[in-house]
């Protein structure tokens, strides 16, 4: 469940609170295998058999119900592992840069969560571990995991995609669209098909039976703000070239697409502009009933089967089966003095009993394709009806494209490059070829490895 820069990061900020990091809960004691100076684990046996009690410690973000999450699973683990003891650094706000300060440090925690947009930096600067000699060794099924979960998670010295591999899913969440049934109802609008995605058009039309204005002001919107990068894909639209060495954003699938979400705002109305989201985020705006409809992942599932409307999920609306889907990876710490150790905590969490738990809450979507096609996933009886949407949707959807190469700066530059179009001061196309050059030159410097 990461977004870059995008608006998942605001929304998991809101459900957290700022945490003091200090020295002492950084420190790890124990004396397990050792890592070899080429950064491979020593003994990849995914135990430790001294006998002696070991000591690692984890970090994670996540609100409070992922953290009571957590918590259990630990246990579990303690429970079943005795000799392993686990200190948990939960850190709710600002995790990215707080792991940043505490990696340069030099002593962070044995595992840690890896954002997929933050992998290809840190795998880049060798601060994870390989972990395929232990998955190897291990009871992990990595032909039952979703392909683009693992995937995301490769590094080969290069980019991102292929080599070896650097950690595995904790989850991973496709972007989906949520209504509100109880205003579609109200209104006599027709629910959005579980099975066929709607065309652009279809969304524009239904959108507008959704928005309701009042003395000049729009009352309720259709639409919450668009997750554009899903609607460059849905609509065909590339980022970059298959090499991996140049900026195709500026195509005409990609520049439609763009110009289409910006005009459901700049020309249409029906989705809420910077201004009207200033008080209130789309997912405040959604429980509110203020928006009819909005894009988001699985982890808002739990927080919304607290509201007191009926809601579902439909396929995201970008013309086919398309999209994105975040993931937050499970890795080693490459200075890590307790390998075996750490890789079993990664397998515990990683494997089908974490996996299980975070299912059961609702949160995510299992890693194993096996285990997502049963009740422990599906939850019939439960908010949202249609579950399978997400199965569905994790089948066709890809890393979102900051996860492309190690560094991301190129994609900083696009995002913020795109203002002036969603602030209907520039046309998709003018924006997009000013930005080439400066995306092209940003993403060789960036990346010397790709061009070798």
């Amino acid at each position: 469940m990461s977004r870059k820069n995008g608006k998942l990061g605001k929304s998991l900020l809101s459900l957290t609170s700022v945490v003091v990091l200090t020295g002492g809960l950084i420190g790890c004691g124990g004396n397990d295998k050792a890592p070899s100076a080429s950064g491979e684990a020593s003994s990849p046996s995914g135990s430790s058999n001294s006998g002696e009690t070991v000591n690692i410690q984890f970090a994670g973000w996540g609100d409070p119900s992922e953290k009571e999450v957590f918590t259990k699973l630990i246990k579990g683990f303690e429970e079943k592992n005795p000799t392993i003891k686990v200190k948990y650094m939960h850190i709710p706000a600002d995790y990215a840069g707080k792991m940043n300060t505490i990696l340069a440090g030099g002593d962070a925690p044995d595992v840690f969560y890896v954002p997929d947009g933050d992998f290809g930096r840190w795998v880049s600067q060798g601060l994870l571990l390989p972990i395929d000699d232990y998955v190897s060794a291990s009871s992990i099924d990595t032909a039952d995991m979703w392909d683009s979960g693992l995937v995301r998670y490769r590094y080969d010295g290069a980019s991102n995609g292929q080599g070896k591999l650097y950690a595995l899913p904790k989850d991973i969440g496709p972007t989906v669209l949520y209504y509100n049934k109880d205003i579609f109802n109200a209104m006599n609008v027709p629910f959005p098909s579980a099975d066929t995605p709607m065309t652009f058009e279809q969304l524009l039309d239904t959108a507008k039976k959704l928005t309701v204005e009042e003395n000049g002001k729009v009352k309720q919107y259709g639409m919450g703000p668009i997750w554009w990068e899903g609607f460059v894909l849905g609509n065909g639209g590339k980022f970059l070239s298959d090499n991996k060495q140049e900026f195709l954003g500026n195509g005409k699938e990609a520049a439609d697409a763009l110009q289409f979400a910006a005009d459901l705002s700049n020309v249409h109305k029906v989705v809420p502009n910077a201004a009207a989201l200033k008080d209130m985020n789309d997912g405040q705006m959604f429980k509110t009933g203020k928006l009819a409809m909005m894009i988001t992942g699985r982890w808002m599932v739990p927080e919304f089967r607290k509201l007191s409307f009926d809601w579902d999920v439909a396929p995201l609306p970008v013309n086919q089966w398309a999209g994105w889907s975040g993931s937050v990876g499970l890795g080693i710490y490459s200075k890590t003095k307790q390998a075996d150790a750490a890789y079993k905590l990664v397998e515990y969490l990683g494997g089908p009993e974490g996996q299980k738990e975070q299912a059961l809450m609702g949160f995510s979507i299992p890693s194993f394709k096996s285990m997502a096609n049963t009740d422990v996933f599906l939850q019939p009886g439960q908010k949202p009806e249609h579950a399978s949407v997400f199965i569905k949707a994790v089948e066709s959807e890809v890393p979102g494209p900051w996860t492309n190469l190690p560094n991301a700066k190129w994609f900083d530059l696009l995002t913020q490059g795109l203002a002036p179009m969603w602030e209907g001061k520039k046309t998709a196309v003018d924006v997009l070829n000013e930005l080439k050059p400066k995306i092209d030159q940003a993403i060789k410097e960036g990346n010397p490895a790709v061009f070798k």
